[in-house]
């Protein structure tokens, strides 16, 4: 019967209401106990997968240790003088009796690969037909045996040597079981390859069972009833609970190959598995990382009845207290109405405080074990959650401060970026256009900021190394205007030689006209003498005068034959100076370089036709003397005939003679003088073409003296420095000069 009175009422609702909150709360607390058991035991059970794996890990890295420790006792007994198999054997037998988890342990080398002596050992204990070195130390009965490998060189049964050969990395091989002495035993092989110079010899490898290992992990319950599973990455089974299984794949085993399959994909993911007894179970699946390409995976497999065995339990007692609970309110509901009512106000009051964002609230009824204290401990939680959210908030916020802080940070520091690249930028943009005008002497003296300094450095030592060129080209250009001055000096004083020594040719030439005139004269005269012999009696008289005229001219000719020897020792001293002004003008075009090798043409063209004078003056000075002697020869005749003028008439056949010999030397004469007039006008042509050359040497040196003044006038265009532009200036004035030279 619903009560009447409002106390009732009240106490009905506050029983009801705790009846109801009661149940609540423990509907949550089961469903936060579950979830925390459950994670509890999914993260013990991951524990012991880790555990275990870890177990894995140290119990192959003893056969790793002993299958390189041989690796490198073979290659040391390779690289030994001899290598010596009944000693490796041997000590593979000692390495067998100290390492009695061993299974077995062998060697396999390419043909005559070890020792070379194949041949010597076919059929031998431990070796096949081939000789080859193929030992396999295996226990057998707890003794260690000597025997051959076989089937290496087959696919499949041999990818035991033939996998390491050809990839050339070490090979744990899948599980797989094998009779010893009558008893199925689950066995794995761990193979090393052994390469020489890069080059592929043979393997080393350690057989181990894996029973013990496996006998191990079924000894590991998890949470008491769970059991500890060895798979490998291909789905072979290593370890199982039952013993049938070990050894085969997960597809020929009869468990849920495709579970077990998710289960391995996805480590520390947990995931369900159907028994083979028709259970159901939770597992979690850890890697075990036996080598860089192969991995194995501890399983941790619980039943759901054992992870929910303790939530069952937590169910009944819940259901059972709030029944208590229920029972104990309803009988003593009015006599505590007034204390359940204060109770409750201040369980409402918390709840106020709560939602109001307030956690400083009064929770003293979480210590009590009834539902209110139930309700005060779920407002504990609510108000934990409550505190926690404001510490993330205030989190957050300090968060948000540090973020706008590193900002204006970064703001700042790309201010100062910017004004460090714009203050780079404006100095090299004047110390570019300072160059531009032909300042080379002004540096960047302010340093940049960071990598921008090298920018710096950079353009100062360009515009250093531009300075130093072009002070190099002023001095350069200097000293070729003094050079080109002096070459124009003597280019000068050449064409006024060479202009004088054309007119003393023209002298001389017209002295040899002369000359030749007289002796045609003379031949004349010889030639009518020779028709007088007969009337010379009759003119004796008429005879001395002539004989003294022809005393006479022989001596004008004699004068004149001295006048042109004087002459021609004129032209050969002339030859002379021609050929030293010629080689002082190839010195000077020497030291000018590349820009007077046409100027060096020209003298040594010059010095050669010099040459040619000096020759036919020397030739021309040897025939004069010829005829000098001819013509004091004639003298002599002559006065010979004066002195026997007497004797004309007795001696008449005598002086026709010597008319006639008189004739041929005249004609000799005349034909000398010819070949002297013809040498003469061959060095008047020579001296003409010296005149012209000369003239092209001086129009050369006056323009090489242009370009040096415009080189001069470039330069002064630039600053650089105190010296280098008192000597452009310097070179500036001179240039001035020299132009004014020329217009004049």
């Amino acid at each position: 019967m619903f009560p009447k009175t409002a106390t009732g009422r009240n106490m009905f609702a506050i029983v009801a209401t705790g009846v109801l909150t009661t149940v609540a709360t423990a509907g949550v607390l089961v469903w936060l106990s579950h979830r925390a058991l459950e994670e509890r035991s999914l993260s013990e059970m991951t524990t012991i997968a880790e555990e275990s794996a870890r177990r894995v890990e140290t119990y192959f890295s003893r056969v790793e240790g002993l299958a390189y420790n041989a690796k490198s006792n073979l290659i040391a007994a390779k690289d030994g003088a001899v290598p010596d198999r009944e000693a490796t054997n041997r000590l593979f037998a000692r390495w067998m009796q100290d390492n009695t988890w061993a299974l077995g342990l062998s060697t396999c080398w390419e043909p005559n690969a070890f020792d070379g002596k194949d041949a010597d050992y076919r059929n031998a204990p431990g070796h096949d037909d081939s000789g080859r070195y193929i030992p396999y130390l295996v226990r057998n009965g707890g003794k260690v045996e000597l025997e051959a490998l076989v089937d290496y060189e087959k696919p499949g049964a041999g990818d035991w040597y033939q996998i390491p050969k050809k990839t050339g990395k070490p090979v744990l091989m899948e599980p797989y079981s094998y009779s010893i002495a009558g008893k199925d035993v689950v066995m794995t092989s761990f193979m090393v390859p052994l390469a020489f110079d890069g080059a592929f010899k043979g393997t080393v490898g350690v057989d181990i069972a894996l029973d013990s290992l496996a006998n191990d992990l079924s000894k590991i319950k998890p949470l008491g009833q769970g059991y500890v599973a060895l798979v490998t990455g291909n789905g072979g089974i290593v370890s199982y609970p039952e013993a049938s299984i070990r050894g085969k794949a997960l597809k020929d085993s009869g468990l849920d190959a495709a579970a077990w399959g998710g289960l391995v994909a996805k480590p520390g993911k947990p995931a369900d598995l159907l028994e083979t007894s028709g259970d159901s179970s939770i597992a979690v699946a850890v890697p075990v990382r036996l080598l860089p390409d192969t991995t194995w995976y501890t399983v941790v497999s619980v039943p759901k009845s054992v992870l929910l065995a303790s939530l069952s339990s937590l169910v009944m007692t819940s259901i059972a207290v709030i029944s208590i609970a229920a029972g104990l309110m309803t009988a003593v509901g009015f006599l505590l109405a007034a204390r359940f009512r204060k109770r409750l106000d201040r369980v409402m009051t918390a709840t106020g405080g709560i939602a109001a964002g307030n956690t400083d609230i009064d929770l003293s009824e979480a210590t009590k074990q009834d539902e209110i204290g139930e309700m005060a401990r779920s407002l504990a939680i609510l108000r934990d959650a409550t505190i926690a959210k404001n510490r993330l908030e205030m989190e957050a916020e300090e968060a948000r401060h540090r973020d706008a802080m590193e900002e204006q940070r970064r703001a700042e520091e790309a201010a100062e970026r910017e004004r460090q690249t714009r203050f780079a930028v404006d100095s090299l943009a004047e110390a570019l256009q300072k160059l531009a005008d032909g300042d080379t002497t002004h540096r960047i003296e302010d340093h940049f900021a960071g990598s921008l300094d090298q920018v710096r450095r950079d353009f100062n030592a360009s515009a250093e190394k531009l300075q130093t060129a072009l002070i190099s080209v002023g001095q350069n250009a200097e000293a070729i205007q003094a050079g080109s001055g002096e070459i124009r000096a003597a280019s000068d004083d050449l064409a006024k030689r060479t202009e004088q020594q054309a007119a003393a040719v023209e002298e001389t030439a017209a002295a040899m006209e002369e000359i030749s005139s007289s002796l045609k004269d003379t031949s004349k005269r010889a030639d009518e003498v020779g028709t007088l012999v007969e009337r010379t009696r009759t003119s004796a008289e008429k005879s001395g005068e002539v004989v003294k005229r022809a005393v006479v001219a022989m001596s004008g000719i004699e004068t004149s034959s001295k006048e042109i020897s004087n002459i021609i020792g004129v032209i050969d001293e002339i030859a002379f100076q021609t050929n030293l002004l010629a080689l002082n003008a190839g010195v000077e075009a020497a030291r000018a370089g590349d820009a007077g090798r046409g100027f060096a043409v020209v003298a040594q063209e010059v010095r050669e036709l010099a040459q040619h004078s000096a020759t036919a003056a020397r030739e021309i000075k040897s025939l004069i003397t010829k005829s000098g002697e001819q013509v004091s020869t004639g003298v002599e005749l002559v006065t010979e005939t004066g002195a026997a003028l007497d004797e004309i008439v007795k001696r008449v056949q005598e002086i026709d003679r010597n008319v006639a010999a008189i004739v041929a030397a005249t004609r000799e004469q005349s034909s000398s003088l010819n070949e002297i007039s013809s040498a003469i006008n061959s060095i008047d042509q020579g001296t003409q073409r010296n005149a012209a050359m000369v003239e092209e040497q001086t129009a050369a040196s006056h323009s090489l003296a242009n370009e040096v003044i415009a080189l001069n006038d470039l330069l002064a265009q630039f600053r650089m420095g105190s010296r280098p532009s008192d000597a452009i200036a310097r070179n500036a004035d001179v240039g001035m000069m020299a132009r004014h030279r020329l217009a004049s």
